[in-house]
């Protein structure tokens, strides 16, 4: 009896309230559905790991070696017996595609099936974060309540960026660096007045996560940095554009390589023995590496380091640098094959896990060989915010992120610094982000994918062949007889070899109509044009359509073949092929995503 009043309201909603309005009060339900999954997430994870682990993550345990792998088969049981047989695609690559090409409509069981295997795989051991997981679910969660309040595509793109930036902010309490995470990263293109349901979902899903967590997932206060340092910043930057290339290289060939599609146990065996091995190795990969960041935040770690290298035959220092160094080329091999075996999990916190490394590594050569004293946090901060940028090609996200994150904007000109350098390095290299390389590279997403579709095709496929054509040398007479029974607007004119020799439009011989006593004494090749633009035959639409944005002008553009005249090409015509194009392969792609 409800269902039927509940329908009509929302169908006939713009009686009532206008649009913009409803999209705010329809961002903040998003935003709390979305908050209470992800405290739901935060709580499950803490509570399985201080069952397990005391919280004592960098403790050497046989457990570690086995644990990840549990956390592997729950996930990879719950894709294969709960989801039966669901095309269910991790991380946020999908949820773009679908931004891009699906209007942003993603299937209901993906409002709860990354919860489910990130807490499995994350709680576990997992060398992965719930970073992407929690954004994925939160644009499930808007892209689906979109649908139930009826709302347009945009809108529904926007309540699914709503969700993702209400997932960020509540796991990581930075509501200002959710919203750019939501701009840069999955929607791109943004209208003004879309800013206020972001800004407002993104501050409520922090006004609830802190009502339930009041501490941070990353608690710093950074000291003042120096200027002297900033030398040394832009080197970081340098490094964390190395370490970025090498992250998204290794995760996607690994990934590519060792993806476990076919859900077979086997596989997930072995590839999370794998992850397992990595983390007996250094137990600083176990998980999502908050700890490990937070023990070298608050000037423990080396007391860590001091236990490792006391049972090695090396000083403490070669051990430190080497064992880091170690742990960051190791970390992106873990997370691949946390996810490729059929673990849920994103890269986002990998991420941060490296940057903080990388600093921490970096800063302390520079006090070792003495060529000034840098105060280290400061650079492990920085370099989160670096590795970030570069990963995710994001540096927006890195630089404000971070600082919320470091307790305010005390570094910020250091995080610009770091973050844009590592961008500018990325992306020299690796023209893609994390997220958006898989689809570049499978062909599901390009800058312009009209563009690449339109270099497919060749012009004969658009060529007209009724235009009427003229002789160089017939009278006015002649044309006008011609012409009485055309609409075309537009005539080639053709030399006896068959070569294109001009061209005359209803422009040029407009004036002359009535001017009888013309008809017998003008001739075409008076009238005509010869500075005509022309294309090939064998052209790439592509190629064409270039042409005609150079010269805005013409609608007609004659064709040759071997330097002869076979035709025109109408500006309506290509636009009609090139609809044509992009609804064949929005069909051919329905079913990819």
């Amino acid at each position: 009896m409800l269902k039927y009043p509940v329908y009509k309201i929302f169908k006939q909603r713009t009686q009532y309230i206008s649009n913009q309005h409803f999209l705010i009060i329809a961002s903040v339900f998003v935003s709390i559905v979305v908050s209470i999954a992800a405290i739901l997430l935060k709580w499950f994870i803490h509570f399985i790991e201080s069952l397990l682990l005391n919280t004592n993550i960098l403790e050497l345990s046989l457990a570690n070696l086995f644990l990840p792998l549990l956390g592997i088969l729950l996930s990879l049981t719950f894709i294969k017996y709960f989801l039966k047989g669901k095309n269910f695609e991790k991380g946020l690559a999908s949820i773009i595609y679908k931004v891009t090409y699906k209007k942003g409509r993603i299937e209901l069981y993906h409002t709860y099936a990354h919860l489910v295997t990130s807490a499995f795989t994350v709680s576990l051991g997992g060398s992965a974060g719930v970073e992407a997981p929690i954004a994925a679910t939160g644009s499930a969660i808007g892209s689906n309540l979109a649908s139930r309040f009826f709302l347009n595509d945009n809108d529904r793109n926007l309540l699914l960026a709503c969700g993702a930036s209400a997932g960020i902010s509540a796991i990581f309490n930075c509501p200002i660096g959710a919203v750019i995470f939501a701009l840069e990263v999955l929607l791109r293109k943004v209208t003004v007045p879309a800013f206020v349901p972001l800004l407002i979902a993104s501050a409520t899903a922090s006004v609830i996560s802190n009502f339930f967590y009041k501490s941070q997932i990353i608690s710093f206060s950074a000291a003042i940095w120096q200027l002297n340092d900033i030398p040394y910043y832009i080197l970081l930057a340098m490094l964390c554009g190395v370490f970025s290339i090498y992250t998204i290289r290794v995760i996607y060939g690994l990934e590519t390589r060792f993806n476990n599609i076919k859900l077979k146990y086997n596989k997930a065996i072995f590839q999370g023995l794998i992850v397992g091995g990595l983390i007996m190795f250094s137990p600083l990969l176990y998980g999502e590496g908050y700890f490990v960041i937070n023990q070298i935040l608050h000037n423990k770690f080396d007391d860590f380091m001091q236990t490792i290298s006391l049972q090695s035959n090396f000083g403490f220092n070669t051990v430190f640098l080497s064992f880091v160094l170690v742990t960051i080329l190791l970390k992106p091999v873990a997370a691949a094959f946390t996810v490729s075996a059929g673990g849920n999990g994103g890269i986002f916190a990998p991420s941060l896990f490296i940057g903080a490394l990388s600093g921490l590594f970096f800063s302390r050569i520079v006090n070792l060989l003495g060529l000034t004293d840098v105060n280290e946090l400061n650079f492990v901060v920085a370099g989160m915010a670096g590795l970030l940028s570069g990963v995710l090609s994001a540096p927006l996200t890195g630089i404000f992120m971070i600082a919320e994150i470091a307790g305010g904007y005390t570094l910020l000109v250091p995080l610009m610094i770091v973050s844009a350098g590592s961008f500018f390095v990325t992306r020299l290299f690796e023209p893609n982000s994390i997220y958006t390389k898989k689809l570049v590279q499978s062909g599901l997403l390009q800058k312009a994918p009209e563009l690449e579709l339109l270099k497919t095709v060749n012009a004969e496929s658009v060529l007209e062949t009724n235009f009427p054509t003229l002789d160089v040398d017939v009278n006015l007479r002649s044309v006008t007889q011609l012409i009485s029974g055309t609409r075309r607007n537009v005539f080639p004119v053709i030399r006896k070899n068959g070569r294109l020799a001009g061209i005359v439009s209803m422009g040029d011989l407009r004036p002359y109509l009535f001017r009888t006593d013309l008809y017998d004494k003008l001739t075409v090749k008076e009238l005509m044009h010869t500075d005509v633009i022309k294309v090939n035959q064998t052209d790439s639409l592509h190629h064409v359509l270039q042409v005609l944005e150079e010269n805005p002008g013409v609608f007609y553009i004659p064709v040759l073949h071997q330097e002869k005249y076979v035709g025109c090409i109408s500006k309506s015509v290509l636009l009609n092929k090139y609809k044509e194009l992009m609804q064949e392969w929005m069909a051919q792609n329905q079913d990819l995503s």
